[in-house]
C-alpha cells in the first residue's frame, strides 16, 4: 500500500498543466488568499498557486470535483496519494482521515472538513461535503506555509 499524501518536494513539482492542457487554463497573478500573494494556473474554481515570492514551487491545491472530467480528476487525486474520490460522505472521510481539526459552514447544504494530515510530511486538507453530493471540493497546501 502507497503511503498516503506525497512528499512536499514532489507537490511542489506538480503544475496543473500536467493534467489540463495550458490553453484550457487562465493564468493567475497577484491572487490573494490565505493572506499572501499567488501566481498559478486555474480551471474555473481549480486552482494550482505558487507564492509569488518562490514562483517555481507548488504551495496549493484547489479542486472542483463536480467540473472536473472524472478520468483528470483521479489522475490528480492520485499524484496528490490520496485515498478520496467525488461524492464520499463524512462518515467516508473521517474513516480515513479521523476527526477533522475544523469544520466550516459557509452555506446551508454543505461543510468543509479541515485536517491535518501528515502520513509522508504534514499537510492541511480541506475537505468540502455537500449533504447530497458528497465530496465536491478539496483544498490541499503543505505545513507550515513559508510567508
Amino acid at each position: 500500500m502507497k503511503p498516503l499524501g506525497i512528499s512536499h518536494d514532489a507537490f511542489g513539482r506538480l503544475r496543473l498543466t500536467d493534467f489540463i492542457r495550458a490553453e484550457h487554463l487562465e493564468q493567475l497573478q497577484g491572487w490573494e488568499y490565505m493572506e499572501r500573494c499567488w501566481v498559478g494556473e486555474a480551471s474555473g474554481f481549480t486552482e494550482w498557486l505558487r507564492l509569488e515570492s518562490t514562483p517555481e514551487v507548488t504551495r496549493s491545491v484547489a479542486m472542483d470535483l463536480v467540473a472536473l472530467p472524472e478520468a483528470t480528476l483521479q489522475s490528480m487525486i492520485d499524484a496528490l496519494r490520496l485515498p478520496l474520490r467525488a461524492g464520499l460522505d463524512q462518515r467516508e472521510i473521517t474513516a480515513v482521515f479521523g476527526e477533522p481539526t475544523e469544520i466550516q459552514r459557509f452555506v446551508q447544504d454543505r461543510v468543509t472538513l479541515v485536517f491535518r494530515i501528515a502520513a509522508v510530511e504534514p499537510y492541511e486538507l480541506g475537505c468540502t461535503v455537500h449533504e447530497e453530493q458528497g465530496l465536491i471540493y478539496l483544498t490541499m497546501h503543505p505545513t507550515p506555509l513559508p510567508d
